[in-house]
């Protein structure tokens, strides 16, 4: 099973049997989808690469040419060190390229339901909802399904001077697609990255999923009678009636929430 904490809006999901799903840059954490480089061990790359095939320098004296960078012709000391300068701020320049035209749409989805944080944080202070779903059900045509790994270093990205090597990248930025800082692993977080096509009516891009991926809907501990009204209005549908719902309660001897059955 896998949650959507959300605020009562989230009673479109089974309104319209959707996902929504959102940017990176309108996510909270400002380091999401962030890649560093490895600076440090750049220059210890390109010599080794050089050392491998001393002939490669010609290919790099003509990308320096081009970029109308000096350096002294005469010495590989410093066409090396021009040319590492200059990789590095390629590489940024390309990361801040790929940020820029991201083409993926992520929905946010948890392990579980009973997060004291999440709920403060995702459902207006636990006045809203968190909706179950049977992943084995979903129906993701323009996407797939990740582990989010947390981490107290962000993902770096090698530098390189051989071009059939750019090829590495593709496996920094998939780990970086699931990579969050470890203080984040309260949220025990599974993504769905979604490629971000035509967007609905109302702007927005979703995900469709059937009705019978939807098994749960858990009111928040401050929620009120009008959101329990509409969450028993929907059991009454046909397509609703395997669906359970719970009401949050604090639990008696512990810092923890626990759900009642309604």
């Amino acid at each position: 099973m896998l949650y959507k904490y959300c605020t009562t809006k989230g009673f479109d999901i089974l309104l319209n049997c959707r996902l929504k799903a959102v940017r990176f840059e309108k996510f909270n954490d400002p380091f999401e989808l962030v890649l560093g480089v490895d600076v440090d061990s750049a220059p210890s790359n390109i010599q080794k690469e050089y050392e491998e095939e001393p002939n490669i320098i010609n290919t790099w004296t003509t990308i320096l040419d081009s970029q109308n960078i000096i350096y002294d012709r005469n010495s590989p000391k410093d066409i090396l060190s021009k040319f590492t300068e200059f990789q590095i701020k390629d590489l940024k320049r390309g990361i801040d390229k790929l940020r820029e035209d991201w083409k993926w749409g992520i929905v946010c989805l948890s392990k579980s339901y009973d997060v004291i944080q999440m709920w403060a944080h995702y459902t207006e202070n636990h006045q809203g909802i968190v909706i179950g779903f049977d992943e084995n059900k979903f129906e993701i045509e323009r996407g797939y399904l990740v582990n989010v790994c947390y981490h107290n270093n962000m993902v770096w990205l090698p530098i390189t001077g051989i071009l059939s090597k750019f090829n590495q990248y593709e496996k920094y930025i998939l780990d970086m697609m699931k990579r969050k800082e470890s203080n984040w692993a309260y949220e025990k977080e599974l993504r769905i990255f979604v490629r971000l096509e035509e967007k609905d009516e109302d702007g927005n891009y979703y995900v469709p999923i059937p009705a019978s991926s939807i098994k749960s809907i858990y009111l928040g501990l401050r929620s009120d009678k009008m959101t329990k009204f509409v969450a028993e209005s929907f059991k009454r549908r046909e397509e609703y009636r395997h669906l359970k719902i719970y009401k949050m309660l604090r639990h008696d001897t512990a810092f923890k929430l626990r759900p009642e059955e309604i």
